[in-house]
């Protein structure tokens, strides 16, 4: 005979880990759309398609392929929608490269980091 315990959830929820990209890698990064296609690159999914990032951070579908476009002439990922973007991709490497560009603190990229999660 096997009993089972309840065990309560201690602690709160777990959330699913980022990449924090090393600062010396995002100094090197040329330009927004650089840090872009670097994030798309690094994505956690691997297999994940263009399509289904715009599923799941609520963009146009169509857009999504000129956001990491290799061509500069074609149109950036909207700002208010960075967070999104990271939190489907798995990684920071956009906020990082924005909080570099603002010349901010290690501290300050830190912070930056947290609130992106």
């Amino acid at each position: 005979m096997t009993s089972s315990y309840e065990l309560p959830l201690i602690g709160g929820v777990v959330q699913a880990q980022r990449l924090i990209v090393p600062t010396q890698v995002v100094k090197g990064l040329e330009s927004y759309r650089h840090a872009c296609r670097m994030a798309w690159k690094l994505r956690t999914i691997k297999g994940m398609t263009r399509r289904t990032l715009a599923e799941h951070a609520g963009l146009y579908a169509t857009h999504v392929s000129d956001y990491f476009s290799v061509k500069p002439n074609k149109r950036s990922l909207p700002a208010d929608r960075i967070a999104a973007v990271e939190r489907v991709l798995g990684n920071t490497v956009i906020s990082q490269y924005q909080a570099g560009q603002a010349n901010l603190t290690v501290l300050e990229e830190m912070q930056v980091a947290r609130r992106a999660a």
